[in-house]
């Protein structure tokens, strides 16, 4: 790879759908320390406070009915971008099985469809452990078949993370999911650190997904720390799958 050393004109942009979630909020602040990106797009239905102390500019994509997604991002120019996807919802809280695809699936897929129109290079996944197009498990099923669709557009690179159990601080109740972070917390030692299913933390998501963007960058930025994730290739040999397993080691 040949890569560049950074510059001001170098420096990739970054596009975030799904930054007021668990993981999304974490890594549109690792993305903003991270030195790597000239800017950074937040897509979002309504945007949030957040205090932003670093040089990288944050621009805010206001998108109230996302099934929009494709025309207002059309107009956007996303060359060689760094696309990350965080969106993700639960049966319960869409609505219906029907929300939940449209969200988990549909909206996903379109960002993934528009980014891609416009130039974007990498696209970085949040899927679920036991995702599989033939599962039994309906929430794994459609986390299955978004994986599926994903890798079959044209994108140079395609990154996905596959996480347990996300610990962490909601926006949003769960009543069920919460009740499980809590036992979880409370059981941590009892795991051993590297179980496959132990419960990985919206940080730690957000760091593997910051680490395999550098890892497949064009450029390289100064004082930028040698990546320390490994993932496995899929079938295709442009996609790697990040897996809980993994991402806990790696932490």
């Amino acid at each position: 790879m040949n890569n560049t050393v950074e510059n001001e004109n170098t420096l990739p942009i970054a596009v975030v759908i799904g930054a007021t979630g668990l993981v999304g909020r974490q890594l549109i602040h690792q993305l903003l320390n991270s030195g790597h990106y000239r800017e950074i797009y937040a897509v979002v239905r309504k945007r949030f406070d957040l205090e932003v102390s670093t040089v990288t500019s944050l621009t805010w994509i206001e998108i109230p009915d996302f099934s929009q997604l494709k025309s207002i991002l059309g107009t956007y120019d996303f060359k060689d971008a760094d696309v990350f996807s965080t969106l993700g919802s639960t049966q319960k809280q869409a609505g219906s099985k029907a929300a939940f695809y449209q969200i988990d699936h549909d909206y996903n897929l379109a960002f993934a469809q528009v980014t891609q129109q416009q130039g974007a290079r990498h696209i970085l996944l949040v899927s679920a452990m036991g995702a599989d197009t033939g599962s039994l498990v309906y929430y794994n099923r459609v986390k299955g078949e978004l994986e599926q669709d994903v890798q079959r557009l044209n994108f140079e690179y395609c990154s996905i993370f596959r996480p347990s159990l996300l610990l962490g601080e909601r926006q949003d109740a769960r009543l069920l999911e919460g009740a499980a972070q809590s036992f979880f917390q409370w059981g941590q030692n009892i795991f051993p650190k590297t179980f496959y299913a132990r419960p990985i933390t919206a940080q730690q998501v957000a760091s593997a997904m910051c680490q395999a963007a550098l890892l497949k960058s064009k450029v390289v930025t100064q004082g930028q720390a040698t990546p320390v994730y490994s993932s496995e290739l899929s079938e295709t040999s442009h996609v790697e799958i990040y897996s809980n397993k993994m991402m806990l080691s790696a932490s």
